[in-house]
């Protein structure tokens, strides 16, 4: 159901040396860039700013989620003094399988950094300036560094917040920004989902609702002890960061997944968002936190 297990187990390898291209490496102007057509808004709210999307109901109003998000972490580049550095936690093989949408934000960056567990992910050359196989929380990354830090499906799997936080605060810039996408634990889809997992009829369920290749290629072991606004909240604040702000959105819903006897749920559960409006019940969590301007504790400068 997400894109990367970010707990499993393994030692952080030595950084990567620097890519021979960065930000500003790409030949191509934005239209001739093989995203661009990705980053077309297709619907009303696509390209809404954070605060915006955040106070609208967004759903059926955004197309495709991976592009929401990549429009949000280019926003947060615009107007911060180069260099600008850009890390991406769970870098995997691209945002939700798509490394353009990587490409469209190293383009906005002077270096974009990537962050793995999974050593059978190979580094791509052509994106990343420094790419390391590791955990967030014991990466060997440089203290109050970077500007912006994202983490798409990445939430939903950390099993230790406080830590996964507190290793995020050490590496942003003071006044550097954490953007994250994940499936809200206020869905109809995730409640079903976690209620599986505890009595251990996911892998089944899963089984019976996706290819056999869908799911050894997209699913990894979850714990949702890290995606609802009480949880990240106290997170943020055992890790000195600032309050949270949150945005939910919805195009179509868990289709791929609603499949025979549960088509006609899936359409009455439409039918209800259409009519009962709760933001904080769509499908998608987008999460925006700011490291403090003010240092709130001693730290080592870089």
């Amino acid at each position: 159901m997400s894109d990367l297990d970010v707990q499993q187990s393994g030692t952080p390898r030595e950084a990567s040396p620097p890519a021979a291209s960065g930000g500003d490496a790409s030949p191509l102007t934005e239209g001739q860039a093989p995203w661009s057509a990705l980053l077309t808004p297709k619907r009303p709210h696509d390209d809404l700013p954070f605060d915006e999307l955040a106070r609208r109901y967004n759903f059926l109003q955004t197309s495709d989620r991976r592009a929401v998000f990549v429009r949000l972490i280019r926003r947060e580049l615009e107007g911060r003094p180069g260099p600008t550095r850009v890390l991406d936690i769970g870098a995997g093989n691209g945002i939700g399988k798509n490394t353009a949408l990587q490409a469209a934000i190293a383009q906005r960056c002077d270096e974009l950094w990537g962050v793995e567990p999974d050593e059978g992910v190979v580094r791509n050359d052509g994106i990343f300036h420094r790419f390391q196989h590791a955990l967030m929380e014991t990466a060997a990354l440089p203290e109050n560094a970077f500007d912006v830090a994202y983490a798409y499906m990445v939430m939903e799997h950390v099993a230790d917040p406080d830590a996964f936080l507190t290793a995020v605060r050490r590496v942003l810039k003071p006044g550097g920004v954490f953007l994250f996408m994940t499936p809200n634990k206020r869905h109809y889809f995730t409640i079903c989902a976690n209620l599986l997992r505890k009595i251990r009829l996911e892998e089944f369920t899963l089984g019976k609702l996706r290819r056999k290749e869908e799911v050894e290629a997209y699913h990894y072991p979850v714990v949702y002890a890290f995606n609802t606004p009480g949880q990240i909240d106290r997170a943020a604040k055992a890790a000195g960061m600032d309050a949270p702000g949150y945005a939910y959105l919805e195009s179509d819903g868990p289709r791929p997944y609603m499949k025979g006897p549960l088509i006609p749920v899936f359409h009455l559960m439409k039918l209800k968002r259409s009519l009962i409006k709760d933001r904080g019940a769509l499908l998608t969590l987008v999460g925006r936190i700011s490291r403090p301007m003010t240092p709130q504790r001693e730290e080592a400068t870089p």
